[in-house]
């Protein structure tokens, strides 16, 4: 049972070394990462073929050699370069705040814009039912005082 441990370390590394750096093929600088995956998944590949071989005790590795901790020393700072990568894109690719504020100032217009729409729509049909149910007093039958002065105009 011994014998499984380093090689099931060594590709537990890669396999997380390999996940990270899928993961960041995704992010805004995802083409930085096609080389690292590339490497971890040959890693990868390469300690699951180590495991394979130590199952079917082709050969049972001596840990007093350093040829057999190896793999795991490689595994292990493959691991740490794949995230000190990371933090080092992550520190020298900025944000572009300018396209960033100017797609939530789009976003935010277009927003403000369908507001309004539903506002005017409301008040246009508020206007219309207003005109429909008023009612208008007729002019003719109005008793204004300015009515009577224009009679008093016509008057010889």
């Amino acid at each position: 049972m011994n014998i499984y441990i380093l090689p099931l370390i060594c590709l537990l590394l890669t396999l997380m070394a390999t996940l990270t750096c899928l993961r960041f093929i995704l992010s805004r600088e995802g083409l930085y990462w096609i080389i690292p995956s590339f490497l971890s998944i040959i890693l990868t590949l390469e300690n699951l073929d180590t495991l394979f071989r130590v199952a079917e005790a082709e050969f049972v590795p001596n840990y007093r050699l350093f040829r057999n901790i190896a793999p795991v020393l490689i595994a292990f700072l493959w691991y740490m370069l794949i995230i000190s990568f990371h933090y080092a894109l992550r520190f020298k690719i900025k944000v572009n705040r300018y396209r960033n504020e100017n797609r939530k100032n789009r976003y935010e217009a277009a927003y403000i814009e369908k507001m309004e729409k539903r506002k005017r729509k409301k008040e246009y049909i508020l206007e219309e039912k207003n005109k429909l149910n008023s009612s208008r007093k007729p002019e003719i039958y109005s008793s204004d005082e300015s009515e009577s002065s224009w009679i008093d105009l016509f008057k010889d």
